[in-house]
């Protein structure tokens, strides 16, 4: 019964690893994304000339750059929240197991 109870703990503790591990590489990537956005609006503002009478086509490019991080990044903050909320319960119910198994060890038999 004791090499059971150890394994699910090796198990639920490399889920809450795996789960923190990803939510740190999912937080970088949306970091990484913000970064690109910036960049490609400032290339946009560079095309952006006094006495400009029209756009070049490099401005719409670059529009249309920025609409696909947006999206991608919207994409990946649905997800980041996702995984914020299972981060938060499965650390509640390893609590709730421990705090269980603590009150278990104080009942004598």
């Amino acid at each position: 019964m004791a090499d059971s109870q150890n394994t699910m703990h090796a198990l639920t503790n490399s889920s809450l690893s795996w789960l923190c591990r990803s939510h740190a590489v999912e937080q970088h990537a949306i970091q990484s994304e913000i970064k690109t956005l910036v960049i490609i609006a400032n290339y946009a503002c560079d095309f952006l000339t006094e006495g400009l009478q029209a756009l070049p086509e490099d401005f719409f490019t670059c529009i249309e750059e920025m609409k696909e991080v947006m999206e991608s990044i919207d994409l990946r903050s649905l997800d980041f929240e996702k995984r914020v909320i299972t981060l938060k319960r499965t650390k509640r119910r390893l609590e709730a197991k421990a705090s269980l198994q603590n009150r278990n060890k104080e009942i004598p038999e």
